[in-house]
């Protein structure tokens, strides 16, 4: 029988010392990862328990007990790996789910059979969804999840239905990309109350930034905790603000060109960061470098930052941002 199970996850914590300078806290394999009888791998990366996000606390948050939904007004950033025949589950929780393949390819089943295939890269949003994931190919699947503590629906889950796909907005006059466009797909319920798929298609949103060409596309969002479910406005169409709102939150790709130099920055939020392909130098504000390569994740705890890349190659790292305490610095 051949061996399916992926390498551990290497995981990133960034804090601040006693004086308030950004450091790194861990580096290294999560705490938690548990093995399911199904073959799956669960890999508890990280959490909040309110919101605002508290980014004080000594605890490590992937310590915590690994349960499905997240606490009160709270999120999860685990990682699952599908092996190839693991069974599917119909399922749902009542949070909005930002759900990135990292690797590898799966079927996520809706009601009623509807079925969508997912491959690397792309990006999934649920909105509080029935859904079951099932591996029908030959290697595992890893897929990065952060969820959001969501409203509770307080009768039927009337939602929008499958809405018309925005167009693309295009790059600056001279500008191309250097890496693929984005496939984002947007669950949410029908009038019957069945989960839907909303948006299936290119993520419109995309921004060209100057000086550096980074070109950054937003998702999704939310901008209240517990988040809202059965909008039916396309929150990958908001202005594409770096920081979200103190009780929100943003899930946006950030492609960054080779040989890119990089800037001092921070915002009030916890970010979760995937990286997608490339590699990258974080800085932090001592001067002190960590290598952030193919397959790493990375939670940021309002830290002060700098993304280079050194390399000739492209890089690409998706970032969910939750809104956070200001650090008392």
């Amino acid at each position: 029988m051949p061996d399916h199970r992926l390498p551990d996850v290497r995981r990133i914590v960034t804090g601040h010392t006693e004086q308030g300078r950004a450091c790194v806290t861990y580096d290294g394999p999560s705490p938690t990862i548990e093995v399911r009888e199904n073959g799956l791998v669960s890999t508890l990366i990280w959490g909040t328990d309110k919101c605002p996000a508290d980014i004080a606390s000594p605890d490590d948050f992937a310590a915590r007990e690994n349960i499905l939904q997240p606490p009160p007004n709270g999120s999860w950033f685990r990682i699952v790996d599908f092996p190839p025949g693991a069974p599917g589950f119909m399922h749902r929780t009542d949070t909005v789910d930002y759900a990135i393949c990292m690797q590898g390819e799966i079927d996520m089943e809706l009601d009623d059979g509807e079925t969508v295939h997912i491959g690397p890269h792309d990006m999934v949003v649920q909105n509080g969804t029935n859904h079951s994931w099932i591996n029908r190919g030959d290697e595992t699947c890893r897929i990065a999840f952060v969820l959001i503590d969501a409203k509770k629906p307080t009768g039927p889950a009337v939602g929008p239905g499958a809405r018309p796909l925005a167009p693309v907005q295009p790059l600056p006059d001279g500008k191309e990309t250097f890496l693929p466009p984005v496939r984002r797909v947007v669950t949410t319920h029908d009038e019957n109350g069945k989960a839907v798929v909303m948006h299936d298609g290119l993520a419109p949103q995309r921004i060209w930034r100057e000086p550096r060409g980074n070109v950054s596309t937003l998702i999704w969002g939310t901008d209240e905790t517990p988040a809202e479910i059965l909008s039916a406005e396309d929150f990958g169409l908001r202005e594409n603000d770096i920081e979200p709102q103190a009780d929100g939150s943003w899930v946006r790709v950030i492609d960054y060109p080779g040989e890119m130099t990089g800037r001092m920055h921070r915002t009030d939020s916890v970010d979760y960061a995937i990286c997608l392909c490339g590699e990258m130098e974080m800085e932090l504000d001592d001067g002190r470098t960590v290598t952030f390569g193919v397959g790493d994740v990375m939670v940021q705890q309002a830290t002060n930052h700098s993304w280079i890349n050194k390399g000739k190659e492209p890089a690409r790292i998706v970032f969910a941002l939750l809104g956070s305490d200001t650090p008392a610095i």
